[in-house]
């Protein structure tokens, strides 16, 4: 069996995931973390604060605990090359916030390019980490944030989905859209132009009082 946690970057939702964690024969954890903070995490350390992945390593430190103190596996399955050139997509949005804030005019085109791109490199990454959970899985597996259709092509294994965390922050309302164009559909600017003036608001939110207070907002 594969449970996959569908979890947001946060120590108090992450710690959700532990307590359920407690309820299962735990065999092996998938994290969605970048690959090469395995050998930090196998010797008992959890990894130097890595620029682009500091708030999903502290969120995750409950989880990597539980982990060592009953001597389960843990394997992170985002590639090192991508996990980079996600950071490169996450300073790209900064850019364009700072952008906006500096012009007061939002292109929205440019929002488009970058988050499709993001996702199309997240999807991308697909078949190497259903490989990487086939090699590694045991009887009773635990992941984080699998998408949709990894659980499809994973489901000879019998996939076990559980929403901890409704993702409605102005950022996921704009990686829904780009889907929706991506997948054909046609898509207002106004909503575009909505969702981004909101996840401009959710990030001085955030600089006011703290990316996991944040997250605890009703934003959608």
């Amino acid at each position: 069996m594969l449970y996959n946690f569908i979890s947001v970057n946060t120590t108090w939702n992450r710690e959700k995931v532990v307590e359920l964690m407690k309820e299962i024969e735990c065999e092996v954890v998938f994290l969605d973390l970048p690959e090469h903070f395995e050998a930090y995490i196998v010797n008992g350390i959890i990894p130097p604060q890595d620029f682009g992945y500091s708030q999903d390593l502290r969120a995750c430190e409950p989880i990597v605990r539980f982990c060592w103190e009953n001597g389960i596996p843990i394997y992170c399955y985002i590639e090192t090359k991508l996990s980079k050139e996600l950071v490169d997509i996450q300073m790209e949005i900064a850019r364009l916030i700072l952008k906006t804030k500096l012009k007061k005019k939002i292109d929205v085109e440019e929002w488009k390019r970058v988050i499709m791109r993001d996702i199309e490199l997240r999807n991308s990454s697909d078949e190497y980490t259903e490989m990487k959970i086939r090699e590694n899985a045991k009887k009773e597996n635990v992941c984080l944030n699998l998408s949709r259709q990894l659980e499809n092509e994973l489901g000879d294994l019998g996939v076990k989905r559980i929403v901890l965390y409704e993702f409605r922050r102005p950022i996921d309302k704009l990686y829904e859209l780009a889907s929706r164009e991506m997948n054909g559909e046609e898509v207002s600017d106004e909503y575009w132009l909505e969702a981004i003036e909101r996840h401009i608001a959710f990030v001085d939110t955030v600089i006011e009082m703290g990316y996991e207070e944040a997250c605890k907002l009703l934003w959608i």
